[in-house]
């Protein structure tokens, strides 16, 4: 097993409706872009220790990724770190990343 991040994108539901059509959820681990889908984990396996995760939204046909704000995540060996990120419920507001629910045990 190995030690990964997961970042769930949920916007804000009083702008879901504009964000949902016209912007990408993004995750960026230590500098690296990852694509992430609306309201599905976004995993990303990485080293155990300190990491550097944001998330955010890239309107298309824009390059600038939107409402990053960096936090620092620590990972244990043989360790998911989950987290969700969500909007302000204005849209010029960042992202907030939380601790997400467990593990489902098997």
């Amino acid at each position: 097993m190995t030690s990964a991040i997961m970042v769930t994108v949920r916007p804000h539901w009083v702008s879901a409706w504009l964000l949902r059509p016209l912007g990408h959820p993004v995750v960026r681990v230590d500098g690296t872009e990852h694509a992430a889908r609306w309201g599905r984990g976004c995993l990303v396996e990485v080293e155990p220790g300190e990491h550097v995760v944001a998330a955010g939204l890239r309107y298309r046909g824009s390059a600038t990724l939107l409402g990053a704000r960096d936090v620092h995540v620590r990972v244990g060996p043989d360790q998911t770190a989950r987290l969700v990120a969500r909007n302000g419920a204005l849209n010029h507001q960042p992202f907030t990343l939380r601790p997400g629910p467990p593990a489902e045990r098997r």
